[in-house]
């Protein structure tokens, strides 16, 4: 039988055992919740990782698709035409060039008039031809005028010709000591 009293050592020495006990499981419990934490945002970032990844790899399958059908396609092409190429190739060549012409002169009106691009081409293909024809005439009379202008300085004689490369003969130079 126990005794019904308890003593006062006894009281606190079993409520700070409680106490720690107590301490001890709330500690262990915040742990827990922490480990969960971790565990939760590991297995979160997991997943987006996984997902992106497939999203990554349907992607590169639909391309990867893609690319062999037009292989497939284009040695198909190749077998059956040889070096020849279809109208569909040319149309699509046509078209690259159209684009690079119009992009190349700047206006994206002539984007879709490939008459319009063409007439445009001649035209400044002619202002380049006339411009120069004209650089062509101006120089050649510069240069009539600069003769010219060299027998009314007397600089055609064979004394000024002979002495054109007096620089090359000087003693002061250096280099010549």
């Amino acid at each position: 039988m126990k005794w019904p009293l308890v003593t006062r050592r006894r009281y606190e020495n079993d409520l700070a055992a409680v106490d720690a006990d107590r301490a001890r499981l709330r500690a262990e419990r915040d742990q827990f919740a922490k480990d969960r934490d971790v565990q939760r945002a590991v297995a979160r970032k997991a997943a987006e990782q996984f997902a992106d990844l497939d999203d990554r790899y349907t992607a590169t399958v639909i391309v990867n698709t893609c690319l062999t059908e037009e292989l497939t396609a284009a040695r198909n092409r190749i077998a059956e035409y040889g070096d020849r190429r279809t109208v569909s190739d040319v149309l699509v060549e046509h078209d690259v060039h159209r684009k690079a012409l119009a992009n190349a002169l700047g206006d994206q009106k002539y984007h879709l008039n490939w008459g319009e691009l063409i007439a445009e081409v001649a035209r400044l293909n002619a202002a380049a031809e006339a411009w120069m024809a004209d650089h062509a005439a101006e120089k050649k009379r510069a240069d009539q005028l600069q003769e010219r202008l060299d027998d009314a300085f007397g600089l055609n004689t064979p004394a000024v010709e002979a002495g054109a490369a007096w620089g090359d003969r000087r003693t002061d130079k250096k280099g010549h000591q």
